[in-house]
């Protein structure tokens, strides 16, 4: 079984095989491929909410095909999420300031995490 740390995360490959990694985070198992993995280790350490490696999927694997996808754009709440590729994960938003990118779904679920917390500050104060 190989090893590799990322970010202070130790990831290991899944019965031998060098395509599919897993790591703990908390209580919670996430496997999938290794770039896949990564970055929910990174929406992790940035936002403190899980995102399954599965979200991510098509990240470090080859495209077979030209991009069939046109460029979009979709209102979600107060932000607009573009993508101008047409790719699944080709996603990114200005949030807060700063870009975020993904899939379109990854970023609705950061978008909602943010809404909710900021709802339950608001609700202490008062």
């Amino acid at each position: 079984m190989a090893a590799a740390s990322y970010r202070g995360f130790t990831l290991q490959t899944v019965n031998g095989s060098t395509d599919v990694w897993q790591v703990k985070i908390k209580s919670h198992v996430l496997s999938g491929n290794l770039a896949a993995v990564k970055k929910s280790i990174d929406w992790w350490c940035e936002t403190a909410s899980l995102i399954d490696p599965k979200e991510f999927e098509s990240i470090g694997h080859k495209k077979t095909a030209a991009s069939s996808g046109s460029p979009a754009q979709e209102k979600f709440g107060n932000y607009v999420l573009k993508n101008d590729t047409g790719e699944p994960n080709a996603w990114y938003c200005m949030f807060n300031g700063k870009l975020i990118k993904g899939s379109k779904l990854a970023i609705q679920k950061h978008i909602e995490s943010y809404i909710i917390a900021l709802k339950k500050a608001q609700a202490r104060k008062q």
